[in-house]
């Protein structure tokens, strides 16, 4: 009897273990799982947490966190400003942040980051951070009283403790340079960027309410805007009527699509004239912000020899075919027609930034003179300079042609400020470039 109870309670232990191994088996496998297999916690924006500004919004971006905590060290204060056991896989949280609230003063502290999604997976981070939440001093030197569209203009500003300094208007934003004054006196100024100045362009159609705002802000993100009191005139643009015919199309549009005859010919034309041209616009915006923060021209700029103005900076062109009208175009240069294939000369001196194709404007010549200045030559039969080429005011650098979106041989002269055509009518005045830029720009003021 005893070894058949032995031999049963044997039995019975065996089938025990047999039933439980399933939820050892399990076990086993949830705690491998949560001490090795489970993901790491991610966590992004955690850099943002170096500079703490007067108020500053910090978004974190998490993955696979199970716990998470976040405190400011600063002395024997220690505040913490999230403590979370999020429920989901992916979370996000949008802290707004306040020093002074919290009881922060300028200076240095430390960021304390823990998370978990495990045992052992976990994130540990101290970042260091600088409380600072004065904003920048901002006081403007030089500005104009009005401006017009189609003009340019510039302004010098006086800047304490910003990082960067930029001019705001409508959806433009344009970036202001440390004042390069060639006066010895200022070098130490210059050097201290304490002074900035920029040229910025009035486009054709900027609206007569708009207003200019200077805009400094420090490396915390602290800012401090200010308002120019310049106003912007209204200008009056002429406009014409100009019937697109047959033969334009075939010789001119279709060519450009790769097309020797059409079915759809308003199409095509509204593609070249609208399209391209909003690109093509677009391509200059982009060269035009690789600018040399310097000055490289020298007095006015000049307008090709012997030429004659067949069309100037905005007039509002309405195109009609077969008595309809069809599509419409501003001009942003100066249409100049001398000789077939007349010589160009560089308006001022720079440095070649684009040689080569583009678009509506054909074969094009951009040079570079410095402080957002550029000028641009369209339609060429010839360009005779190399992209990185230095060139000087006068000197030959291609000639004129039909090429692009041209009805004959011309130039199209355009300055371009910032990227934005203005009217180079302009800056073929002395006495203009002298008493708006250069006297802003070198201190004059």
């Amino acid at each position: 009897m005893r070894g058949y109870g032995e031999r049963r309670g044997r039995g019975i232990k065996r089938l025990l273990i047999i039933s439980l191994l399933p939820i050892i088996l399990i076990v086993i496998s949830y705690v491998i799982y949560k001490v090795f297999l489970i993901p790491p916690p991610m966590l992004k924006g955690t850099d943002e947490f170096k500079f703490l500004s007067a108020e500053k919004t910090i978004v974190l971006e998490g993955e696979n966190i199970r716990d998470i905590e976040i405190n400011i060290r600063q002395g024997s204060r220690v505040i913490t400003i999230l403590k979370d056991r999020p429920s989901r896989a992916e979370v996000s949280y949008k802290l707004n942040i306040k020093p002074e609230e919290l009881g922060l003063h300028d200076g240095r502290a430390k960021t304390e980051i823990k998370a978990k999604s495990g045992v052992i997976k976990k994130i540990q981070l101290s970042v260091e951070t600088i409380v600072d939440t004065v904003p920048p001093e901002v006081s403007i030197v030089s500005s104009p009283q009005a401006v017009k569209p189609g003009q340019a203009a510039s302004s010098r500003f006086r800047v304490k403790g910003a990082e960067s300094v930029y001019l705001q208007f409508g959806d433009f934003r344009f970036k202001a340079i440390p004042y390069p004054s060639r006066k010895k006196a200022d070098i130490a100024r210059a050097h201290n960027k304490d002074e900035y100045i920029i040229i910025f362009p009035v486009p054709y159609s900027l609206p007569k309410d708009t207003v200019f705002y200077v805009v400094a802000e420090d490396r915390a993100g602290n800012r401090t805007i200010k308002a120019l009191a310049t106003k912007v005139k209204s200008q009056r643009f002429r406009s014409s009527r100009i019937t697109i015919s047959d033969e334009f199309l075939k010789r001119v549009v279709y060519p450009l699509l790769d097309k020797n005859d059409s079915d759809t010919p308003v199409k095509d034309f509204v593609t070249v004239n609208e399209k391209w041209r909003e690109r093509d616009v677009g391509r200059l915006y982009e060269i035009g912000q690789r600018s040399v923060p310097k000055r490289l021209w020298d007095g006015r700029f000049i307008q090709m020899r012997n030429s004659k103005v067949m069309a100037r900076f905005g007039d509002l062109r309405t195109y009609y075919y077969n008595g309809r009208a069809v599509s419409r175009s501003v001009h942003l240069g100066y249409d100049l027609a001398s000789t077939a294939q007349a010589p160009v000369e560089a308006s001022n001196s720079g440095v070649v930034v684009y040689a080569g194709d583009m678009g509506i404007y054909g074969n094009t010549i951009i040079i570079d003179h410095g402080l957002g200045v550029m000028s641009l030559y369209g339609h060429l039969s010839q360009i005779l300079v190399d992209k990185g080429q230095k060139v000087k005011k006068g000197e030959i650098i291609g000639r004129t042609g039909s090429t692009g979106f041209a009805g004959g041989d011309h130039l199209h002269f355009g300055i371009l400020v910032q990227g934005i055509e203005v009217s180079p009518l302009y800056w073929w005045d002395q006495q203009w470039v002298r008493n708006h830029i250069l006297d802003v720009i070198e201190g004059g003021v």
